[in-house]
């Protein structure tokens, strides 16, 4: 199992650069290439320490390119220095990107027009850096009418090309659409399901450990499952991400999923400094816990860490 984070290396002082679209204006495309190349060192940074420290799994943020999707900026014309290493650093990982809340397979006219150039944003992307990543989508709003919402979306989603249909995953959510409702779309799409364990707890009739995941993961067919891990912060919104994680909880979420291996992205605050707690208190509960606690945690064969034999 690989353990994964979202985009900020908290342990790195730099962050992804971007700029507001009157700046774009203004400055033009070579101001624009010294953002890229800013960000796409710090990608290449993030990569060398992740593999420094055996995180195998990453997800990209979606503002490498800043304003990649408006029509204003033409990909085309962005030079990428750092393409080669990155490519080289990539080997081996789990990648993806998760669009914005804007990119939404459930809409119509001009709001699916803006998602498919930022769909085709995020598959150049990928393609320049050599990935085969997932990208991750939300099914977006019900409009009234879910039947009838539930088979655009399978329209879209089929309508889109190859390159992007063959990336695509869907992620269930904490208000509209719930694992249950997802499901039969991603198998009559063939796009593979991500459960969400936070988004279930809030919008989601069953408990984890009911959900049919026999044929979530048969949705994913030759490729590994992935599913998404949060904790709910007790002091914000419903829905709001917690800095860490609770390694009780997290194994109890680790016996409640059944079936095949899969891989697990960490929704956290704390970045990849969650990541590695969890992944120290895991080692340590498979040195000093209870016997039955260490064998689950060595059956999901986590990367990062050794346990011993039971």
């Amino acid at each position: 199992m690989k353990l994964g984070y979202a985009c900020i290396n908290l342990s790195m002082a730099n962050t992804f650069r971007t700029l507001r679209l009157a700046t774009l204006r203004t400055q033009g495309l070579p101001y624009l290439q010294t953002l890229v190349d800013a960000n796409m060192a710090l990608l290449a940074a993030i990569l060398r320490w992740n593999r420094e420290h055996d995180i195998m799994m990453y997800r990209l943020s979606s503002d490498l390119i800043p304003f990649g999707s408006h029509a204003e900026v033409e990909l085309t014309k962005i030079a990428f220095p750092l393409q080669d290493e990155i490519k080289s650093l990539t080997q081996g990982m789990r990648l993806s990107t998760h669009p914005g809340q804007f990119t939404l397979p459930s809409a119509a006219g001009e709001i699916w027009e803006r998602s498919i150039k930022d769909l085709q944003y995020h598959c150049y992307l990928m393609d320049i850096l050599g990935i085969d990543g997932d990208i991750v989508l939300h099914g977006g709003g019900v409009y009234g009418d879910r039947s009838a919402t539930a088979e655009r979306i399978q329209r879209n989603l089929l309508s889109l090309p190859v390159e992007s249909q063959r990336r695509i995953r869907l992620e269930n959510d904490e208000r509209s659409w719930s694992v249950l409702d997802l499901l039969p779309i991603c198998e009559k799409t063939g796009v593979p399901l991500i459960v969400d364990s936070l988004h279930h707890q809030i919008n989601g009739n069953t408990p984890l450990t009911d959900l049919p995941w026999t044929s979530i993961f048969a949705t994913w067919r030759d490729r590994k499952p992935k599913l998404h891990y949060s904790e709910q912060d007790p002091a914000k919104r419903s829905g709001a991400h917690s800095m860490y994680v609770d390694v009780n909880a997290f194994i109890t979420f680790l016996a409640s999923v059944s079936g095949c291996a899969y891989d697990v992205m960490l929704e956290c605050k704390g970045k990849e400094q969650t990541l590695l707690k969890l992944r120290q208190e895991l080692a340590a509960i498979t040195t000093a816990g209870p016997p039955e606690i260490a064998r689950l945690i060595n059956e999901k064969k986590i990367e990062g860490f050794s346990v011993r034999s039971i």
